[in-house]
This record gives C-alpha cells, sequence and structure tokens, in this order.
C-alpha cells in the first residue's frame, strides 16, 4: 500500500498561523504523488483521510501529513481477483 508524507514548517507556534502550512504540506503530498506515477489533483482530496502530526520546534512548529490514497484498496481489490 503507497502513502505520502510531507513536512512544512510553521513560523509560529500560534496555531492561527499553521494553515499555510498545511496547505503547503498538502500540495507536496499530491506532488510526490505525481512523481510517483500518479495524476492526482487536489480535488482527489476531498473525502479522503490524511493524518497530521505537529512537532513544536525552536521557531514555530513543524506540520507533517501523512496520506493514503484510498484508491489503493480498489487497485488491490481488482488484482486479487
Amino acid at each position: 500500500m503507497v502513502s505520502y508524507s510531507a513536512l512544512e514548517q510553521a513560523s509560529s507556534k500560534n496555531p492561527h498561523d499553521w494553515g499555510r502550512a498545511m496547505a503547503t504540506a498538502m500540495t507536496k503530498l499530491l506532488d510526490a504523488a505525481r512523481i510517483d506515477g500518479r495524476h492526482f489533483e487536489h480535488e482527489f482530496l476531498y473525502g479522503e483521510e490524511l493524518s497530521m502530526r505537529i512537532d513544536e520546534n525552536n521557531d514555530g512548529a513543524t506540520v507533517k501529513l501523512t496520506w493514503t490514497p484510498a484508491d489503493q484498496e480498489s487497485e488491490q481489490k481488482g488484482t486479487a481477483e
């Protein structure tokens, strides 16, 4: 099963400032999928489950997103038949 992860730095420890870091990490997830030969656009994230971890660092926070595309399950079922 393929999954993708992305890290991005937020320049503040205030949660109100983490949105840009989360959006950038989402873009990096899709970029990683494209490098892997998949053709996902941002619309493919609708209804998908993403895992998020936020770690404190000296200047702010690090946002980590992990995503396993739901279509992986249907691809595996199709090859098992």
